[in-house]
């Protein structure tokens, strides 16, 4: 028994020797990285001094300096353990309670001092990045800013605003990436702590437009409805109605989707394209209408048409005032030509 627990012990110390020795390794590589971006930082910045205007030509390169050294800092923290030996037997202490040698470090402490220190870095990491258009590195920084800043260290001493704007920001490289359910995340917490930009909204919208794009041309129609009522659920929007009478549209039909456009337009009169599609609604009746009866006269489908259509041109005149880009003036044009031969017929 007395040299199983031997091993044991043997084996741990040479465990903990190696992971001592690895600790050092990487806590040198890493602060040496840390220290060369600090210098080059340094430098930039006396550049700026004497030329305000100096082009900033290693921001990435320090990033990537920057990151490498946080990386292997982390490292660090993850096997910096040393097993306490007893001076008088030269044998490890062992955990009453756990029954294990016990282990102390020896970096982390400094490791978290460096890294606490460096946490204002992370923003302009995160810029240097997202100018080169690496949206995932600059997502990751951002990341670790946002973290950073509500750490127990920071907290106290931080607007939650400001949070909030770096949250926006990781939100935007979540966009740029097509990762739009967590772009669409972000943005509502960036919003939820207080940082207000009318960006937010414009994020958020096309965050959810082009996951559900993105479901229908896949099929994945269950998905798009999931999400939009899951959204909806938690701030109901004019726009997500609109997008709910689309996704239905594009599954059962305009005559199930049109509920949803008049829901979009009571929550937000604004909404062009739900003005729009109220308008075609209406309009794809009275065309129904048309192919249902084809032999009938104008005489005969006027009663029905004339209705519909006189119906349906608010919808497409208040979707031209709001949008002029629209196809509303085509509508337009086809109901003028459609009733006047419906109207002389009577």
């Amino acid at each position: 028994m007395k040299k199983s627990i031997l091993f044991l012990a043997c084996a741990s110390l040479l465990a903990g020797s190696a992971a001592a020795q690895d600790a050092a390794s990487l806590f040198a590589q890493g602060k040496a990285a840390i220290e060369k971006y600090d210098k080059m930082s340094a430098d930039f910045q006396l550049q700026l001094v004497k030329d305000k205007n100096a082009e900033d030509v290693t921001a990435k390169e320090r990033a990537e300096i920057f990151m490498q050294g946080v990386d292997l800092l982390k490292q660090v923290l993850a096997c910096d353990t040393i097993i306490e030996v007893d001076k008088k037997t030269g044998e490890p202490k062992i955990d009453k309670k756990t029954g294990k040698p016990k282990f102390k470090t020896k970096f982390s402490a400094e490791v978290v001092s460096i890294l606490n220190g460096h946490v204002g870095d992370y923003g302009p990491i995160g810029d240097a990045y997202f100018k080169a258009q690496d949206f995932q590195k600059a997502f990751d920084a951002y990341d670790l800013y946002a973290k950073g800043l509500q750490s127990d260290a920071f907290k106290d001493r931080v607007k939650s605003s400001d949070v909030g704007q770096v949250l926006f920001m990781q939100a935007y490289m979540a966009f740029n990436l097509k990762q739009y359910e967590t772009a669409y995340d972000l943005s509502n917490k960036a919003e939820a702590m207080g940082f207000e930009s009318t960006d937010i909204s414009v994020v958020r919208n096309n965050s959810v437009a082009l996951f559900v794009e993105q479901c229908v041309n896949e099929k994945a129609i269950d998905k798009a409805n999931a999400f939009v009522d899951k959204c909806a659920a938690e701030k109901n929007t004019g726009f997500l109605q609109y997008l709910k009478g689309f996704i239905v549209e594009q599954d059962k039909g305009f005559e199930a989707a049109e509920s949803f456009y008049h829901k979009a337009i009571e929550l937000d009169p604004s909404n062009a394209m739900a003005q729009l599609r109220c308008g075609d609604c209406l309009y794809k009746k009275a065309q129904k209408i048309i192919d249902e009866n084809l032999d009938a006269s104008n005489k005969q489908l006027a009663p029905k048409l004339i209705p519909l259509f006189e119906e349906a041109i608010p919808y497409f005149e208040k979707a031209k005032e709001l949008d002029d880009q629209c196809n509303a003036q085509a509508y337009l044009d086809d109901i003028q030509y459609k009733l006047e031969l419906l109207k002389s017929a009577k």
